[in-house]
This record gives C-alpha cells, structure tokens and sequence, in this order.
C-alpha cells in the first residue's frame, strides 16, 4: 500500500474499508462509496453506496449466472442472486454486517434443495454445470439453511440477531441505497404462479382444488337454472297455445277465416259462369244428384 492511500485511510477512521467476502475481491484501501448508476450491471440496488464497481461486473456476473446455466429454478435463482450481491451491500461489504439472517439461509435451502451442487476448489459448494464430476441433491450434502449457508462460504446468523440490523437480510438501508420498487399486482401473481408451477406447494394445490370444484359446481348450477327456465318457458308457451285453441272453438271461426271461405266461392260462381256446357251440365247433375240428357239433334 502507497504511503498517500495509507495517510488517506487513516484520516478517514468514521468510514469503514471494503473487504474481500462472499468470494468477491475489494480493495481495503477504499472505503464504501457511492459508485456511478450504470456502472453496476448486477446488483444495482446498492448503487448509492457500495464497495462494488465497474471492476467486479464479471465476477459478479459469474457468480449470478452459475444458477441459470445449472438451469435450477427461479426462486433458487433469485435467492443465489440475493446472496450474490449481499458482497455490494455497503454493511456487509464493510464487515458491519457479518451474519446472514437465519431465515434467509432456510428460505436460500429450502428453494434450492432439490438442486445438485459439487464442491468447488475452496471446498465450497456451487451450482452443478459443465464437466462437474461429482453432483448430489443439496438435501443430501447439508441438512438444513444453517449449514448451507456456512457451505457456501456465509456465516449464519443467530436466533437473536434483527433482521437488516445485526444480519444481512436482503434489503437495502434507507440511507444508504434505494428503496426496493413495490411489486405490482400483476407482477406479484405472475411470478407466483411460475414459481408454483415449477414447484408447487400443498398450499396453492389446495387452491386449484377449491377453484376446480367451484367452477364444476357452478357449471352444474347454471345448467340445471337454465334447464328449468327452458321449461317454464315452453310450459307457459303451451298454456297459451292451449288457451288460443279454446276461445277459438268457443268464438268460432274467426272473420278472416269467413272472408277467405267467402272469396273462394266467389271463385267457384265465377268458374262455373265461364264454365263450358258439359261442364255446366255435370256441375248441374252433382249439385242436383241425377244425370243429365244431352241434347238429342233434330234431322
């Protein structure tokens, strides 16, 4: 270390040095400080103040992408990713904060069980990929997140610490950082759902039980409804119908019936007028009911 860093580390005792951790590398001349915005390409949340630069995007990078190359799923992902970045956090990047959460390391595990992992060159475990020779479920290698956390180089908490306070629990200080954005609705269910849909929970199958029954049950609710509104809808038609037919009988016919009989025997008349004599003379013996005599020729 140059004699000018070492004057300007020693003048500035209220701020903390960065130190190497979570396998990350820092300078321990240089104090957690606010970097450039777009000059993290991960973990940009702690952009406002952090030990990382544009100097640590390809390990950071790296490290982020193990997870996704070892194709695991996405809440595993997501946690590796928190982790990952908890090095940027500028307590714990400081050494401020030293523990991890107890609860963040059973939520890391219990995401990431299913997981294969193989032991790295430090003896550390990372994500399974590539030419791994040994790879084994995580559940198999540690029993629970305490221990996965101290396999993957993380010193866990106690039961006892407060959460953002005395252990790293993934959240960014006020003071140092930017506000988390809230999660919209819709954000909120779609990630939900591709997190249950990989691996879903008693919980939401019970769910999709309840939904799938409702829906049968309203199915089977409409139908019936509209089965008897169908039918008192053609009883009512027939009451009516029958009720037609009655005051029909009981009137008679009505006066456009009389008018048609009327208008067809005006035709009749009107044929038999125009009507030959043999046809006059036959239309005469059928109204009269005998035969008629042609006329006989005089010679």
């Amino acid at each position: 270390m140059s004699r000018s860093r070492r004057e300007q580390a020693s003048s500035t005792p209220s701020q903390p040095l960065c130190r190497s951790t979570g396998g990350i590398k820092f300078d321990p001349t240089e104090p957690s400080r606010q970097q450039k915005q777009r000059s993290l390409d991960h973990c940009t949340k702690y952009w406002q103040n952090s030990c990382c630069n544009a100097t640590h995007t390809i390990p950071l990078k790296r490290r982020v992408m193990e997870p996704i190359v070892a194709l695991f799923n996405s809440k595993c992902q997501a946690l590796h990713d928190e982790m990952t970045c908890s090095a940027c956090h500028p307590f714990v990047g400081t050494g401020r904060l030293e523990r991890i959460c107890p609860d963040l390391c059973d939520d890391w595990f219990d995401a990431c069980k299913d997981e294969y992992y193989t032991p790295d060159g430090s003896q550390a475990l990372s994500p399974c990929y590539g030419n791994a020779l040994i790879c084994s479920p995580l559940h198999s290698i540690v029993p629970s997140g305490r221990e996965f956390c101290k396999a993957m180089g993380y010193t866990p908490g106690k039961s006892t610490d407060t959460e953002g306070v005395t252990c790293f629990d993934g959240s960014v200080p006020d003071e140092l950082g930017v506000a988390e954005p809230e999660e919209h609705m819709a954000d909120a269910l779609f990630r939900i759902f591709a997190e249950q849909s990989e691996e879903p929970t008693e919980f939401m199958l019970v769910v999709v039980l309840v939904a799938i029954v409702g829906l049968f049950v309203s199915v089977k609710f409409f139908r019936r409804w509209s089965d008897e509104h169908n039918a008192l809808k053609m009883e009512e038609t027939r009451r009516r119908q029958q009720e037609a037919y009655r005051q029909a009988y009981h009137l008679g016919k009505s006066p456009d019936d009389a008018t048609s009989d009327a208008d067809s025997s005006d035709d009749d008349d009107d044929d038999l007028d125009f009507a030959p004599a043999g046809e006059e003379a036959a239309a005469a013996s059928t109204t009269t009911g005998r035969p008629s005599t042609p006329p006989s020729n005089s010679s």
